[in-house]
């Protein structure tokens, strides 16, 4: 059911105070300032689609801020998004400040402060979506919001469409018409949230991420092969070696080198165990992949400054146990 609300029938002095009420109980908690020299007035169109709300806003210049005390006050948990039909509005979010002309769709946050403001006359849309809904389609949904999404984008112009023929045409969506209809306008936010160079280095990273994690994995469980090398992890892994040299690129170490690193600490280790006191060194380092006693300790003595026979005997001698 579409619900109308106007400031029109409102006595201008009491405008401000009857939209400060109104925009607290449809949206949230909100201050509210008249643009300098201009008499306030403003409407509002509401539809329903689905868990989704719908409201179509025409108004004079005018600012809003939610503040940091408002917002712990509230338990307005939504995404909101604001998509500008004419005029244009600036949005401040903790650290990003945008600019949305006409066509351009910005996400916010209600439960962080916001400022939004607008210097001119203006009309848009705005979408507010609960938290979980939004969460259901992209992983962090926050790390976004305050960007602007520009009109000539697909999913910008995409979902202006389809917000102008719900606002404009008045419909009544069941609700197995409605659901679907939300879940399409919510897929259509998230097309233009992922179109974002932000998204995509983040995307970028997680990928090289989840990359790295499956190559240490692998190189954790195979290190006694002795044939284990960066050509034996990219053609079991089926990646290619060039591949490999850019997961690794931004470690302290590359893959080969961390191999041998990786070896070296596990050979320590077993040094330095009461176990195997007994167990001959060479037996250790080949245990672990070596297949040269003379490479492993000229390895060994590069990574910790000792041979392995001195540091076995400098472990057991600090705990006053005479070394096998």
């Amino acid at each position: 059911m579409q619900t109308t609300i106007s400031t029109q029938a409102i006595p201008e002095g009491n405008r401000l105070d009857f939209w400060r009420d109104l925009i607290g109980k449809m949206f949230m908690p909100l201050e509210c300032t008249a643009g300098a020299g201009t008499s306030f007035s403003a409407d509002l169109r509401h539809v329903p689609v689905g868990a989704l709300d719908l409201m179509t806003m025409a108004a004079s210049p005018h600012a809003v801020t939610r503040s940091a005390r408002l917002a712990r006050k509230s338990d307005a948990d939504y995404f909101m998004v604001s998509y500008q039909i004419c005029g244009q509005g600036y949005l401040r979010q903790e650290d990003k400040e945008s600019k949305q002309k006409a066509g351009d769709f910005v996400v916010y946050d209600s439960t962080r402060p916001f400022e939004m403001e607008y210097d001119a006359n203006f009309s848009k849309y705005i979408l507010r979506i609960p938290r979980r809904l939004l969460n259901a389609h992209l992983s962090n949904p926050e790390r976004m919001c305050g960007l602007t999404i520009d009109s000539k984008v697909g999913p910008s112009i995409l979902l202006g469409g389809m917000l102008r023929s719900l606002a404009e045409n008045k419909i009544e969506l069941a609700p197995p018409v409605s659901e679907p209809i939300a879940n399409a306008l919510i897929e259509l936010i998230v097309g233009g949230l992922q179109s974002l160079p932000q998204a995509r280095q983040c995307e970028i990273s997680r990928l090289q991420m989840f990359h790295l994690s499956r190559v240490k994995n692998y190189v954790i469980q195979n290190l006694r092969d002795p044939s284990l090398n960066v050509e034996k992890v990219a053609m079991d892994l089926k990646m290619s070696v060039s591949s490999l040299y850019r997961i690794f690129g931004n470690e302290e170490q590359p893959l080969s080198q961390w191999i041998w690193s990786q070896r070296l600490q596990l050979c320590q280790k077993d040094l330095k165990s009461h176990a195997l006191k007994g167990k001959n060194i060479g037996e250790i380092a080949f245990d672990w992949g070596f297949s040269n006693c003379t490479h492993f300790s000229r390895a060994f003595k590069r990574e910790t400054g000792m041979t392995p026979k001195e540091f076995r005997q400098q472990h057991f001698s600090s705990q006053k146990i005479s070394p096998v």
